[in-house]
């Protein structure tokens, strides 16, 4: 079977549902660095602590995340999450017109969160906020190219490969290392009159 960066069958309607929102997107991420509380992730995602505390308990509830129990201390609660539940994994196509819906939701979301992070590149070049050599290194791009699926699969597990090696915790990241938005597709195409 092909890898998917969608979530493995075996979670869902409801908890594909779950994932298909950007801020709960963006908190699984920020849980890949180790297990935070809902107060820390609000600092680092700029969002209100009882917006990241109901997403959490979302999250929770769809079985994405786990309470941290070890972590405790009080009311505060510390979150974790589990990488292999979410990310690139073998699937089959669903045949539940519900779990088809839920992966539409999800693939919009994605697609929604490719369009704000080139938009705020595009906003921030234009204010020259950008170092010369950011702007020399960053890189908008696509191709057409013939291929099979075994070499496309290839090509996704190098660039998730490479993507997973630099999801580090803070303190084994370089000193002053931005936050890189980096997106992959690839997509098969009809036959056009252009590419036959």
């Amino acid at each position: 079977m092909k890898p998917s960066l969608l979530p493995a069958r075996s979670l869902g309607a409801r908890e594909v549902r779950a994932l298909a929102h950007p801020l709960r997107l963006r908190m699984l991420e920020s849980l890949l660095d180790g297990p935070a509380t809902a107060s820390m992730l609000a600092r680092e995602l700029g969002e209100s602590s009882g917006a990241t505390s109901y997403h959490l308990r979302a999250l929770a509830a769809a079985g994405l995340i786990e309470e941290d129990l070890d972590r405790r201390k009080g009311r505060e609660r510390w979150w974790r999450r589990d990488p292999s539940r979410v990310g690139l994994i073998s699937s089959a196509p669903a045949e539940d017109p519900e779990y088809d819906a839920a992966v539409a939701l999800l693939e919009s979301t994605m697609i929604g969160r490719d369009e704000e992070a080139l938009r705020r590149y595009i906003a921030c070049r234009e204010d020259g906020e950008h170092s010369d050599e950011w702007r020399e290194t960053a890189f908008i791009g696509g191709w057409m190219v013939y291929a099979t699926r075994d070499e496309v699969e290839e090509l996704s597990e190098y660039v998730v490969r490479w993507l997973r090696a630099r999801r580090k915790p803070e303190e084994d990241r370089e000193p002053g290392t931005p936050l890189v938005y980096v997106t992959y597709r690839a997509l098969p195409q009809t036959p056009t009159a252009d590419n036959n």
